[in-house]
């Protein structure tokens, strides 16, 4: 049985600030529902909203790094690598050194490019951990958009993290397009943020997302695992 990935274990987790929030909602069903009752409750649930997205975005992301953390533990070949991962790296570097005036620093970065970063392309070398960064890997990441999910993960080698993910729910018995509900949900959350006072998602609302979340994050979890799996072939469980 596949190791889930800390960053789930942590995002599971994450989920009981949820249950805090909502533990402050008048619930008595005998409870006189007053004006002030019901615009805390409504209150409640968007930030509950609002925080749900950012912690599987956290999530997200956490994941993306875990595989630049298993890649730099054990260190293994470049060819064990998808190109796109070394090429990310590669870029970014090349990137800083273009934004700089001309002068000897960006002569000097140059040459030290070459020298360091000729490695990323020679199969027969391990991977060097210090010319990788999960920060920079992480970054691509700016959104639950799933066009950007999709680019992400398969920087990393999981070929559309979405339609797997959609599979892996479908299999657990939710029928549901992972796509169409993360544009839904983040959808709702952009416009809460920027004050669309109207978007009131009810408890059911809340009940359905966490569960959809904690599914997609189980499958995310488990393309992952996989990837590290590929490229670290000596990883312990």
């Amino acid at each position: 049985m596949q190791k889930k990935l800390a960053a789930y274990d942590d995002f599971i987790s994450s989920t009981e600030e949820l249950h805090h929030l909502l533990s402050v909602r008048p619930v008595s069903p005998l409870a006189r529902r007053t004006e002030e009752s019901v615009q805390l409750e409504n209150a409640v649930h968007r930030a509950c909203l609002v925080l749900l997205v950012a912690h599987f975005e956290g999530f997200a992301k956490a994941a993306l790094s875990e595989y630049v953390d298993e890649v730099c533990a054990v260190r293994p070949p470049v060819r064990k690598l998808p190109p796109e991962f070394l090429e990310l790296f590669t870029r970014d570097r090349i990137q800083e050194i273009a934004s700089l005036p001309p002068g000897s620093d960006r002569v000097n970065r140059t040459g030290r490019l070459f020298t360091a970063y000729s490695d990323l392309w020679d199969e027969g070398r391990t991977i060097d951990p210090q010319i990788i960064s999960a920060k920079i890997l992480a970054r691509k990441m700016t959104s639950l958009k799933p066009d950007v999910l999709r680019e992400s993960f398969s920087l990393i080698g999981v070929e559309d993290v979405i339609a797997q993910a959609t599979s892996s729910l479908s299999g657990a018995g939710m029928s549901v397009r992972v796509d169409a509900k993360l544009e839904e949900i983040v959808n709702k959350r952009n416009l809460i943020a920027h004050g669309d006072y109207s978007v009131k998602p009810t408890s059911t609302d809340l009940e359905e997302y966490i569960e959809f979340f904690m599914a997609v994050g189980d499958a995310f979890s488990t393309c992952v695992g996989r990837a590290i799996d590929s490229a670290c072939t000596l990883r312990s469980f």
